[in-house]
């Protein structure tokens, strides 16, 4: 008997847990979001103030730890530098990875940065300020539905796991 319940008891703790990971991934996104927008205000302003090339703004970026995109864009700042043979729409489809394993961004987001820094350098600067601009303002209605997604479906998903986990339980006594 003392058996069951200690195993009723890890089955609950577990479906916690599980809930509580699957909450904070959604706090995660809607964080990620709100630094993709911080990130683009910096291109931004390097763009039209600093007039710093590309392989510069992204190895500028790629310094900044703080931030869980660096390694998409110090990769992307590596290979502009190493790869001369190769253009800018073929490096960034090499690095996407990056921002798909190692971040909660979803493919709406990543295609945006994808759409956005594919368009950089192909035009003036007050251009490219505007489409930043534009991005922002995307990103910006995004982080509105990840603040939804956290108080509903995140929410739902960490109470119905924990009480799925406790249902398992009365189900095993």
């Amino acid at each position: 008997m003392q058996i069951k319940v200690i195993i009723i008891g890890i089955l609950v703790g577990c479906s916690y847990l599980i809930g509580d990971f699957i909450h904070k991934s959604y706090i995660k996104r809607h964080k990620e979001i709100n630094d993709l927008i911080r990130i683009l205000e910096i291109i931004r302003i390097d763009l039209s103030f600093g007039l710093y090339t590309l392989e510069e703004i992204f190895s500028r970026i790629g310094e900044k730890k703080e931030y869980c995109f660096y390694k998409f864009f110090k990769a992307l700042a590596n290979d502009l530098n190493s790869n001369k043979e190769k253009v800018l729409d073929e490096i960034v489809e090499d690095n996407l990875f990056i921002l798909t394993n190692e971040t909660y961004l979803q493919n709406k987001e990543v295609d945006e940065l994808k759409t956005l820094i594919l368009i950089l350098g192909k035009s003036d600067v007050t251009s490219q300020e505007r489409m930043i601009n534009l991005s922002v303002e995307n990103l910006k209605n995004l982080t509105t539905d990840s603040k939804e997604d956290i108080s509903k479906k995140g929410n739902l998903y960490k109470q119905l796991i924990m009480f799925l986990g406790i249902g398992i339980g009365i189900i095993l006594i």
